[in-house]
């Protein structure tokens, strides 16, 4: 498919036009994709922080419901305790050997239990005290991360302000540029554009710098008679002969 000349410009002034606009357009897909990496980078920063939190948040319930634990190992020794202290009471009040025998006998296992107990809860505060330095590390390690992060964001707020500023330029660049060309040309350029981001293609010996197809002896011989813009029959790309 060939596209006619206008009067809006002359075929050369057009196709300069339009490898200016290729040139924007590539700018602004430039843009677009720093933009797009940017954010995705600051998000998974943010995801990385939370992550840290979740896992803060983890650790502080492990160390709630083993303290919960821990208050009931020492609950249940202090009433063995006061067992004991009542047994040990009664063994004044007992005058059958038998019976004093016996209640001796159960003091020394409720003793033995309490021992238990006790090596029990130590090492269960022991325990607990690891969860609390380990907690504390964590909290202070996930401040930096969120001041980092605040940091970090702050910087890609100002490069995707930069950023805003240089894309707006280049759209007006875009806009004063499709002014100069004719509707269909314009329309051309745009269909081809919005497909895969390319239009306007150099054309490589006889080959289209698009599909990379050989381009047949007619489109080579409209090229070179320069009275036209031409568009390669394989892929549609805009085709523009290097320069000499």
């Amino acid at each position: 498919m060939e596209l006619e000349a206008t009067n809006k410009a002359t075929l050369t002034n057009r196709m300069e036009v339009l490898k200016h606009l290729q040139s924007i357009d590539n700018r602004l897909i430039e843009f677009t994709k720093k933009k797009e990496t940017l954010l995705a980078a600051l998000e998974k920063r943010r995801a990385q922080v939370q992550q840290r939190k979740e896992l803060l948040a983890q650790k502080q319930k492990e160390s709630k419901d083993f303290q919960k634990e821990t208050d009931g190992k020492e609950l249940e020794h202090k009433c063995l305790e006061e067992e004991i202290k009542k047994s040990r009471g009664k063994l004044f009040q007992i005058k059958n050997n038998k019976e004093y025998t016996a209640l001796l006998s159960e003091v020394g296992s409720k003793e033995a239990d309490k021992s238990v107990l006790e090596d029990e809860i130590l090492s269960m505060m022991s325990k607990l005290e690891g969860l609390r330095v380990e907690e504390k590390e964590l909290e202070k390690e996930i401040q930096g991360e969120e001041k980092e992060l605040s940091a970090y964001a702050g910087s890609v707020e100002a490069e995707l302000e930069v950023l805003g500023k240089e894309t707006l330029g280049h759209q007006k660049q875009w806009k004063e540029n499709a002014d100069l060309l004719d509707k269909e040309a314009l329309t051309q350029y745009q269909r081809l554009i919005e497909k895969d981001g390319l239009a306007v293609v150099e054309v490589h010996g006889e080959d289209c710098g698009g599909c990379n197809m050989r381009l047949t002896p007619q489109t080579v011989n409209l090229l070179l008679r320069h009275q036209e813009l031409t568009l390669c029959k394989n892929c549609g790309k805009i085709l523009y002969l290097p320069e000499q």
